[in-house]
């Protein structure tokens, strides 16, 4: 062989070997940028949470899936996030259940309802372990009809005050006629009470307790409140209530989004809402307790301890209501069902295995 065809040989040897490692080589991975959009204003922390929901999954992904997180109305009312998720108007939306008791009432049982006395992060057990995120599911995709959309839920936050007044509540007495803020079911609970209930959304709330529109008002938590500017128009900030056991929060994508997705980056996306579901809880707690020190030490807020009674009161008033709802609707019956079987060892396990708050509160003086 001469020495131009050995040349010529190496350099076809070296092209094909080449080729073939190229071929064995994975394809370019794709990048991915969705458009988000929540119900919920740029400073509130309901919003944050899906600012830190993206960080994240655009950290784990190496930047191979973006979320661009807007604030409400940027592109849709707010109430409107869910219709423009499974319309293909926007790719991803962030909200929670209760905005959509208008189109069906189960959705504050997988928001803000008691849950036969869990918190939300026993709900967040429930919707895990407990049947509760298919039958989610099935409220999205089959109650709503929300086909193309795939639901999850994130973000559980502590039991809400039952809100700011002129003059603390002493007796459920306080209550009858008495104009007040608050959204889904309580909406009912409330009316069950008496109240004469206005529904405001959260950005007017202050205006409304200015202009007499409302007298008293929930909104979120200590914090939220405070930023809402809530301590600036009422001074008597009253706790704790079973008329929101917290609030737990919904991520909307896109079915057609979701499913182009490779299955790296869809497990990115779901351990991602379970990592920003657990940092909201633990920041919640470090946030809400500083700002509810600072509104008591800084800003002459009264925190005044809403009376057994009224507790109660809120109890008796939300078994009326999910009892009336379970009787006109079987899937609303189906989730109440679902819940109490789940709660009927929860809550009694706590209530054996967790020692009372009192006695440490009392043992280390902060009571």
């Amino acid at each position: 062989m001469s020495f131009l065809n050995k040349i010529t040989g190496s350099a076809r040897s070296a092209t094909i070997a080449g080729l073939m490692a190229c071929a064995a080589l994975p394809a370019a991975a794709q990048d991915f940028k969705w458009t988000v959009q929540t119900a919920y204003a740029s400073g509130d922390d309901l919003h944050l949470s899906f600012v830190r929901l993206a960080e994240m999954v655009e950290a784990m992904s190496g930047g191979r899936l973006v979320m661009e997180v807007s604030p409400g109305g940027a592109f849709v009312p707010s109430f409107d996030v869910l219709d423009a998720v499974n319309d293909g108007v926007i790719d991803a939306a962030g909200g929670d259940a209760d905005y959509w008791v208008g189109k069906h009432p189960a959705g504050s049982l997988f928001a803000s309802a008691p849950g036969f006395g869990m918190p939300s992060i026993d709900l967040m057990g429930w919707m895990a372990y407990g049947g509760g995120k298919e039958l989610f599911d099935e409220y999205i995709n089959e109650t709503l009809q929300m086909t193309d959309t795939v639901a999850f839920l994130l973000s559980p936050a502590q039991a809400q005050p039952f809100g700011w007044f002129e003059t603390p509540v002493t007796s459920t007495k306080d209550i009858k006629g008495l104009k007040y803020r608050t959204p889904g079911l309580p909406v009912d609970v409330m009316r069950e009470m008496g109240a004469a209930v206005v529904t405001v959304p959260g950005s007017e709330v202050v205006p409304a307790l200015e202009q007499g529109v409302i007298e008293a008002a929930e909104y979120f938590g200590p914090k939220a409140d405070m930023i809402l500017g809530l301590p600036d128009v009422r001074k008597v900030y009253m706790m704790p209530s079973y008329l929101q056991l917290g609030l737990i929060q919904n991520f909307f994508i896109s079915r057609d989004r979701w499913e182009e997705l490779p299955d790296d980056l869809q497990a990115i996306v779901t351990y991602g809402v379970m990592a920003e579901s657990a940092d909201f809880y633990w920041k919640g707690l470090d946030e809400n307790s500083k700002a509810l020190a600072t509104m008591e030490n800084e800003m002459g807020v009264q925190v005044a301890e809403t009376p057994r009674d009224v507790m109660e009161a809120q109890l008796v008033a939300w078994t009326a209501v999910l009892d009336r709802y379970a009787g006109q609707d079987e899937f609303f019956a189906k989730v109440l069902d679902s819940q109490r079987e789940f709660a009927a060892r929860v809550v009694p396990l706590k209530a054996r295995i967790n020692p009372p708050a009192d006695i440490a509160l009392k043992h280390f003086g902060f009571d």
